[in-house]
C-alpha cells in the first residue's frame, strides 16, 4: 500500500523542486536600478520643527512642558521653540525670540516682550508681551 504513493510522493517533491529553483531564477533576474542618492540623515533641531508661522526666527533648542507639576514651563535667555501640553500650561518665554505652542487647554502665554511668537490652540487662552499671537 505504501508503495502505491511513493511515485505521487515524488511527483509532488518533484513539482515543488521545479516551483521553488523558478521563483529563485527569476528573483535573481531581477535589477534594481542605481538611484545615486547619497543617504542623508538631518538632525531634528528646533528650527526644522518650527511652524511656518516661526519662519523667521532663528530658534536654538526645544523646551518640552513637563506634563505633571500643573503644566508650568519656562524657558531661557535663549530663543527656543518651546511646546506646550494637552492640558493648561502656563508658558513663560524668558529673554530670546521665541516660539511658543500652547496646545490644548485654557493656557497663558508670557511672551516676556522678546519679538516671540505665541500660538495658542482649542481653548481659552491669555497672551501677554507676546509681539506676534496666533489664536485659532
Amino acid at each position: 500500500m505504501i508503495r502505491k504513493y511513493i511515485p505521487r510522493i515524488i511527483v509532488i517533491m518533484l513539482g515543488a523542486l521545479i516551483v521553488f529553483g523558478a521563483t529563485n531564477a527569476i528573483a535573481a533576474s531581477n535589477t534594481v536600478p542605481v538611484s545615486h542618492k547619497i543617504e542623508q540623515n538631518t538632525a531634528l533641531n528646533a528650527n526644522n520643527k518650527k511652524p511656518a508661522a516661526c519662519s523667521a526666527l532663528t530658534l536654538t533648542a526645544i523646551i518640552q512642558c513637563p506634563t505633571s507639576g500643573g503644566g508650568i514651563c519656562t524657558g531661557t535667555k535663549n530663543s527656543e521653540l518651546i511646546l506646550g501640553t494637552v492640558g493648561v500650561d502656563i508658558i513663560t518665554g524668558k529673554g530670546g525670540t521665541d516660539c511658543i505652542l500652547g496646545g490644548d487647554g485654557d493656557d497663558e502665554f508670557n511672551g516676556n516682550a522678546g519679538g516671540d511668537v505665541c500660538i495658542g490652540g482649542p481653548g481659552d487662552d491669555t497672551f501677554k508681551k507676546c509681539e506676534t499671537v496666533i489664536d485659532p
